[in-house]
């Protein structure tokens, strides 16, 4: 909240920085503490097995949000161009009120009591458990395998899209309808999905199917399939992140959860600057076609590690 009101005040470029860090660091503070607060409350009353359903209606109202947010902020910037920020920062100041007045510790008080809080302890206990655990290796291996794919994918869509003559009205919505088809899908997955389905071979089946979409949207060349492909791979990427929490969350300690988590977030913030350093230039090299496709490589890279982690599990091998 206060990052925001700095920033609506920036003149020069150290208050233009400034609030760009301290939004960085609240990002980084907040990344997987989210998906640990509701895993240790659903775990620590018995219903763990409700985990991935409450995480996708989690998202859901995220995702909603987002989309009240893209809505309306065109119409709030052509009132007034600060406008969008104020806004911003008073709900930021809302959700913190709520937070910290309404919701409680999901670890009951003994659980720190009998815990080492020194977050290097628990650094440190988060990186041998992902070093020891071969299975949380490759996934994070995975993760940034994805970020690449998928971040060099987020940069140049509308460039794509734009190379196949669609409007500019639907690529700058793309975003949008995606989110809308994915809050579709997540509901019917939280009326009807099966708890005993394994969502390690969900999340590898999509990632093949993210890179199928986008193999084809660069090789049809109509205008419209190209835009369904897209929106196809959007709305696949919306709904993997609920499986893949629920996956983690299963299997990490509730006393490292949240500093795993963001391990993990780390790793896919890696992968990003690799892809913006590289893919760019790949595109430029090859063609844009051919430079989406190669994004999708490394997201079709990810399935695969993740049907390698399903083989050796059910091997014995981790």
């Amino acid at each position: 909240m206060l990052a925001i009101l700095v920033f609506t005040k920036a003149s020069t470029f150290v208050f233009f920085v400034v609030p760009i860090l301290i939004m960085g660091l609240a990002d980084s503070f907040e990344s997987g503490a989210l998906e640990a607060w509701l895993a240790d409350y659903l775990i620590s009353r018995g219903r763990e097995e409700d985990l991935e359903n409450e995480l996708r209606k989690t998202y859901i109202t995220i995702i909603l949000g987002n989309i009240i947010g893209a809505v309306s902020i065109s119409y709030l910037y052509k009132i007034n161009s600060v406008l969008p920020f104020i806004i911003s920062s008073i709900l930021f100041g809302i959700a913190a009120f709520v937070i910290c007045c309404f919701v409680k510790e999901s670890l009951n008080s003994h659980t720190f009591e009998n815990n080492d809080n020194n977050i290097v302890t628990k650094i440190k206990s988060s990186y041998s458990l992902i070093k020891s655990e071969k299975f949380l290796l490759f996934l994070a291996i995975s993760c940034f395998l994805f970020s690449i794919g998928l971040d060099g994918i987020e940069r140049f869509y509308q460039t794509f899209l734009k190379s196949k003559n669609f409007s500019i009205f639907l690529i700058s919505n793309v975003y949008i309808i995606s989110s809308f088809v994915s809050i579709l899908f997540m509901l019917c997955q939280t009326k009807f999905f099966n708890v005993k389905s394994n969502p390690l071979l969900l999340v590898g089946l999509i990632e093949t199917f993210m890179f199928l979409s986008v193999l084809l949207s660069a090789i049809i060349n109509v205008a419209f399939s190209s835009f369904i492909f897209i929106v196809l791979f959007f709305t696949l990427e919306i709904t993997i992140r609920p499986l893949l929490q629920s996956y983690l969350n299963k299997n990490i300690n509730s006393d490292i959860r949240a500093t795993t988590l963001s391990f993990f977030q780390l790793v896919e913030a890696v992968g990003e600057i690799f892809a913006g350093i590289g893919i760019g230039y790949i595109m430029k090299i090859v063609g844009l076609d051919y430079g989406i496709v190669i994004s999708g490589i490394f997201i079709l890279m990810a399935g695969l590690i993740v049907f390698r982690i399903l083989f050796n599990k059910e091997k014995g091998l981790f």
